[in-house]
């Protein structure tokens, strides 16, 4: 869906107000290409097939809508008590004025967020951390380790480069506290789950003030 809002938004001259987190990797990518939009979705689907085909008749679960739906539902949840707990009914408009009154941009901002910033925060750097942490520590501490670091990288990640935020303690703190949320929800409850939670949270922060 991010891919495809992306297409339809967008064009490659625009390629710069793409999620920052997203242009991490397209970076890493247009080290060996040109067309990073046309390769990533390529790698994207071959992935995706690859996937497919190899885990196919390997499990007795059939895909479960219910299950989907449930699951959503639990990461709007988990959003939605990320915002009053971050927040409280003072929802924050950190900056997105630039795009306030465009909800197609606003959707696919948000989408983007919480795809590309759990992928790099929690499933890579959380991850990461915890296999080299717990070389050196008991299995709590690397954890604590692991969450508190990866989640101070993920606040700060939001102040770094021309499109970043001005340096405010206040959000910074609420950011780092955000990222320790979504790190636990992540451990305990999955990457689709930390996704889900991270979009909603980012989303009812960007619409509350224009409604």
């Amino acid at each position: 869906m991010y891919e495809i809002l992306s297409s339809i938004l967008f064009d490659e001259s625009n390629y710069i107000i793409r999620n920052s987190a997203d242009i991490i990797f397209r970076d890493i990518l247009s080290i060996i290409t040109n067309n990073t939009f046309l390769t990533f979705n390529s790698l994207l689907l071959i992935g995706i097939s690859a996937y497919l085909i190899i885990n196919y008749n390997k499990t007795d679960d059939n895909f479960n809508l219910l299950f989907m739906f449930l699951m959503f539902i639990e990461g709007v949840a988990l959003g939605i008590i990320l915002v009053f707990l971050l927040n409280g009914f003072d929802f924050l408009n950190l900056n997105y004025d630039y795009y306030l009154h465009d909800y197609n941009f606003m959707f696919y901002s948000c989408l983007g967020a919480g795809i590309w910033e759990e992928i790099l925060f929690r499933f890579i750097f959380l991850n990461l951390f915890i296999l080299i942490t717990s070389k050196f520590f008991s299995k709590y501490s690397s954890l604590i380790i692991s969450v508190f670091v990866s989640s101070l990288l993920f606040s700060l990640f939001h102040y770094i480069g021309s499109l970043g935020d001005v340096f405010i303690l206040y959000t910074f703190i609420i950011r780092l506290f955000g990222g320790i949320y979504l790190s636990i929800v992540y451990l305990y409850r999955g990457l689709g789950i930390s996704m889900i939670s991270h979009i909603i949270y980012d989303f009812i922060l960007v619409t509350i003030p224009v409604i």
